[in-house]
């Protein structure tokens, strides 16, 4: 009766661990979020076509729902991404990575903005894309 006992704690155990609300996969000790913030002179900016790249990027978020995201893997490193919506300075998007202590490694660019028009911004400059904690 002790082996049936013991054999069902086991069981239990596993079973517990199995079902815990821990993250599971890729995600290692320094598996976390990392923020890509966007800086712009303009205030009636509607749409930002961007590239992320990096060591691993396993999924990228908006950051409200105000804002529509759309990607396309490229590959294991690099997401290329259209956020659509009212889009101003700041947190545009979040990036779920495997280590955020390597946060400096990722970059990202803007390919193309267009204001709430639908127009195309003839320059990008004033744009910029920031990947950190």
């Amino acid at each position: 009766m002790k082996r049936v006992r013991w054999l069902f704690a086991v069981a239990a155990l596993l079973l517990g661990a199995a079902c815990s609300d821990a993250p599971t996969g890729t995600g290692g000790p320094g598996a976390g979020t990392l923020i890509v913030r966007l800086t712009t002179t303009h205030t009636d900016d509607g749409a930002v076509l961007f590239e992320l790249s990096g060591p691993s990027i396993e999924s990228v978020v908006a950051v409200n729902a105000s804002l529509r995201l759309f990607t396309r893997r490229a590959n294991d490193s690099t997401i290329v991404g259209a956020v659509v919506g009212v889009v101003a300075n700041g947190a545009v998007v979040t990036l779920r990575v495997p280590d955020v202590g390597a946060a400096a490694r990722y970059t990202a660019r803007v390919l193309e903005v267009a204001d709430r028009d639908d127009v195309l911004r003839a320059s990008l400059a004033g744009y910029a894309l920031t990947v950190n904690r």
